[in-house]
């Protein structure tokens, strides 16, 4: 049985479901694959923090630096937000290949691309279109 979100909200500590209360607002890009949520929620930093919620392993993990709690703001706000409307997580989109990096591991690649995005947001959204646009990219290719 699939534990709720009450359950695992349990973990964090008054003060941090005191500050997620604030957050709901923030809570973006809500997606849910089988007992798997994930979230974007924007903090002080630039990029939001990815957040991503196991329900059924009991599992959570951010993107955030906080390192002094059981649970971050971040994942007791995502769990606040499917609490009150489990609808908001819509199913994930199917899993889009990494392009492949001669000689590069995918979490390499995908954390190069996380900067990109991060630091120079308007070169990954034309990249993005790129990748969009054309249909006929050889998978094989080495970039």
């Amino acid at each position: 049985m699939t534990p709720s979100a009450a359950e695992l909200l349990a973990h964090a500590s008054a003060k941090v479901r005191d500050r997620a209360l604030a957050l709901p607002k923030v809570v973006g890009a809500c997606t849910r694959d089988g007992d798997t949520l994930r979230a974007r929620v924007q903090g002080s930093r630039r990029a939001p923090y990815r957040v991503a919620v196991d329900l059924g392993r009991k599992q959570w993990s951010c993107s955030c630096p906080d390192e002094h709690n059981v649970m971050c703001k971040h994942v007791c706000a995502t769990l606040l937000v499917y609490q009150a409307s489990p609808a908001t997580f819509v199913p994930a989109p199917a899993a889009r290949r990494l392009p492949n990096v001669q000689g590069w591991a995918d979490a390499d690649v995908e954390r190069l691309l996380e900067r990109v995005l991060q630091h120079h947001p308007a070169v990954a959204r034309d990249w993005a279109r790129v990748v969009d646009e054309d249909e006929g990219l050889d998978d094989e290719a080495d970039w």
